[in-house]
């Protein structure tokens, strides 16, 4: 089985989560790993592409950016450069976008091909929620489609339901949608703050912090009610 690092958040590009970074590369196992980067959910935004071709470059990766919205590939190229790969790194923006347009070109197969092949999937904010069954998602304030944080589809690798960015304005309302949730649903939830992340192997959870003070948390429900307690 792979191992996935899902990311609650942090600004790459001034080293937020640089130790988390490190982590997912030392994770490989590989000197000199082929690291794929998927910024789908940017619509293929160039200065995101340059950051992680910088930050993962000066670990020893070689990147690739595979770029769906921008670029054209052949079904093959799409495949081989996913299962190709010794890590894949999910960027951030809409997660919902994201999601649409890997199902259209086969991309959500591809990934969980590569988990069960032992690579290494990573990412940050809807590259993380994107490992989940379901995310808590800002989807459509960032498309500009509606005011309100939404339920998405993830892939379901992590049998959760997840929140990134726990500690940003707005995602005060999660504590309510997964008391909601979990009401229906007997699947736990957990949301990450910035600067955290959780890493999974084999069915178990470890959470990675790039400070000490920031904190996760799992939801559970229990005796008729919503309990939330810390994970370390």
């Amino acid at each position: 089985m792979g191992k996935i690092v899902a990311v609650g958040g942090g600004e790459l590009r001034l080293g937020e989560t640089k130790a988390i970074d490190q982590y997912i590369v030392g994770l490989c196992g590989k000197e000199s790993p082929k690291l794929l980067f998927l910024p789908t959910a940017s619509h293929d935004a160039p200065g995101y592409v340059e950051a992680v071709e910088k930050e993962f470059g000066s670990m020893g990766c070689t990147v690739q950016a595979l770029c769906l919205t921008s670029q054209t590939y052949t079904q093959e190229e799409i495949k081989s450069s996913i299962l190709g790969a010794d890590i894949i790194y999910v960027g951030g923006g809409s997660t919902a976008f994201m999601m649409d347009c890997w199902k259209k070109y086969g991309v959500d197969g591809y990934l969980r091909q590569a988990y069960e092949q032992g690579t290494v999937l990573s990412g940050l904010s809807a590259g993380s929620i994107c490992w989940f069954a379901f995310g808590h998602s800002d989807s459509d304030l960032i498309d500009g489609t509606g005011q309100a944080y939404r339920f998405v589809d993830g892939l379901g690798l992590l049998p959760y339901f997840h929140c990134p960015h726990y500690d940003e304005k707005g995602r005060e309302g999660f504590d309510a949608m997964a008391a909601e949730f979990m009401e229906k649903n007997p699947m736990p939830a957990i949301a990450l703050e910035n600067q955290t992340a959780l890493l999974y192997i084999d069915g178990a959870c470890q959470i990675i912090k790039e400070k000490p003070e920031k904190k996760a948390y799992m939801f559970t429900w229990e005796n008729g009610a919503c309990c939330r307690r810390e994970l370390y």
